[in-house]
C-alpha cells in the first residue's frame, strides 16, 4: 500500500450517508450528512465530511482538528470570543476542549484530520 494518498473532493470511493453530529448537541433540525474516512490510524483520522445547514452546541470538543473547507461556509463562535466565518479555500484548526457554537451556513464539504 502506498504511503501517499491524493485527496479529491469526492474521496477515493465517493461519499456515503453518515451521522456524525450528536443529536443531543443540535440547536436546529438535524443536517443531512455524508462522508468518507480516508485513513484511521491510532488516534488520527483523516476524511471528508459534508453537511447541509444546521447549528450545534459543542462542549469540550474531543479532538484537535485541522479542517480545510472545499465548498460551502461555516461560522464558529467560541464561548467568550468573536464569531469566525470560513468558506471555500479556508483552513482552520480547532483545539481539543473547544466550547461554543458551530454552524453550517451553506452546505459545507471539508477535508479533516482529527487527533485525539
Amino acid at each position: 500500500m502506498s504511503k501517499i494518498i491524493a485527496l479529491t473532493p469526492d474521496g477515493p470511493n465517493g461519499l456515503e450517508s453518515c451521522q456524525v453530529v450528536p443529536a443531543e448537541s443540535l440547536l436546529t433540525p438535524a443536517p443531512t450528512e455524508q462522508g468518507t474516512v480516508i485513513f484511521s490510524e491510532g488516534t488520527q483520522t483523516c476524511g471528508i465530511w459534508e453537511a447541509t445547514p444546521y447549528a450545534e452546541r459543542m462542549d469540550d470538543y474531543p479532538f484537535n482538528e485541522l479542517a480545510h473547507i472545499i465548498s460551502g461556509k461555516v461560522c464558529i463562535m467560541p464561548d467568550g470570543g468573536a464569531a469566525q466565518v470560513f468558506g471555500a479555500g479556508d483552513t482552520y484548526a480547532m483545539q481539543k476542549g473547544f466550547s461554543g457554537r458551530f454552524e453550517v451556513l451553506e452546505t459545507c464539504r471539508k477535508y479533516y484530520l482529527t487527533v485525539e
